[in-house]
């Protein structure tokens, strides 16, 4: 999968379980957003830190799924 935003869709809709989720978003390669000034509008990039905290506000995921994703990032 190269898309973290289809993932946690995947997530929501039920197709995975909670300890799969976890474990593969926080070995998940997350990149740096792309900030260009020129550009006001989002990136629309799939793979970085933005995508997990959309998740959280849009219910995708909840405060401890992200809790826990953060806890275990950190450890790596």
């Amino acid at each position: 999968m190269n898309s973290l935003r289809a993932y946690l869709s995947r997530y929501e809709a039920g197709e995975l379980n909670r300890q799969e989720m976890l474990d593969t978003v926080a070995a998940w390669p997350l990149e740096e957003p792309v900030v260009d000034p020129a550009h006001t509008l989002p990136t629309h990039q799939d793979n970085t830190a933005d995508v997990l905290a959309a998740a959280l506000l849009n219910g995708q995921i909840s405060e401890d799924d992200y809790q826990e994703i953060a806890r275990r990032r950190q450890q790596t």
